[in-house]
Protein backbone atom coordinates (compact mmCIF):
# COMPACT_ATOMS: atom_id res chain seq x y z
CA UNK A 1 0.00 0.00 0.00
CA UNK A 2 1.37 3.39 -0.99
CA UNK A 3 0.61 6.51 1.00
CA UNK A 4 1.26 9.67 -1.00
CA UNK A 5 2.52 12.97 0.37
CA UNK A 6 -0.75 14.60 -0.62
CA UNK A 7 -2.77 12.16 1.48
CA UNK A 8 -0.52 12.72 4.51
CA UNK A 9 -0.87 16.49 4.09
CA UNK A 10 -4.63 16.11 3.83
CA UNK A 11 -4.81 14.11 7.06
CA UNK A 12 -2.62 16.63 8.89
CA UNK A 13 -4.68 19.53 7.56
CA UNK A 14 -7.92 17.88 8.68
CA UNK A 15 -6.48 17.08 12.12
CA UNK A 16 -5.30 20.65 12.65
CA UNK A 17 -8.73 22.04 11.64
CA UNK A 18 -10.48 19.72 14.11
CA UNK A 19 -8.00 20.69 16.82
CA UNK A 20 -8.60 24.39 16.22
CA UNK A 21 -12.38 23.88 16.29
CA UNK A 22 -12.19 21.99 19.57
CA UNK A 23 -10.03 24.71 21.14
CA UNK A 24 -12.47 27.38 19.96
CA UNK A 25 -15.44 25.40 21.28
CA UNK A 26 -13.71 25.00 24.65
CA UNK A 27 -13.07 28.76 24.85
CA UNK A 28 -16.70 29.51 24.04
CA UNK A 29 -17.86 27.12 26.78
CA UNK A 30 -15.67 28.95 29.28
CA UNK A 31 -17.12 32.30 28.23
CA UNK A 32 -14.08 33.60 26.37
CA UNK A 33 -15.70 35.09 23.25
CA UNK A 34 -12.60 36.84 21.93
CA UNK A 35 -11.82 35.52 18.46
CA UNK A 36 -8.26 34.41 17.70
CA UNK A 37 -6.36 36.94 15.62
CA UNK A 38 -4.11 34.60 13.69
CA UNK A 39 -3.66 35.05 9.98
CA UNK A 40 -1.73 32.84 7.60
CA UNK A 41 -0.51 34.22 4.31
CA UNK A 42 0.98 32.20 1.48
CA UNK A 43 2.96 33.81 -1.30
CA UNK A 44 1.67 33.56 -4.86
CA UNK A 45 4.68 31.41 -5.79
CA UNK A 46 3.97 28.93 -2.99
CA UNK A 47 0.27 28.86 -3.84
CA UNK A 48 1.01 28.10 -7.50
CA UNK A 49 3.48 25.40 -6.54
CA UNK A 50 0.97 23.80 -4.18
CA UNK A 51 -1.75 23.80 -6.84
CA UNK A 52 0.63 22.37 -9.46
CA UNK A 53 1.64 19.60 -7.03
CA UNK A 54 -2.00 18.71 -6.40
CA UNK A 55 -2.86 18.69 -10.10
CA UNK A 56 0.21 16.58 -10.92
CA UNK A 57 -0.63 14.11 -8.17
CA UNK A 58 -4.23 13.79 -9.29
CA UNK A 59 -3.22 13.39 -12.94
CA UNK A 60 -0.69 10.71 -12.03
CA UNK A 61 -3.22 8.82 -9.92
CA UNK A 62 -5.75 8.89 -12.78
CA UNK A 63 -3.16 7.88 -15.38
CA UNK A 64 -1.79 5.01 -13.32
CA UNK A 65 -4.63 3.42 -11.35
CA UNK A 66 -3.64 0.89 -8.72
Amino acid sequence: MVITDYKVQSVLRTYSRQLQKSKLARKLELGDTKQPEEKVSISEEARRRMIMDRVATQAFEQACPK
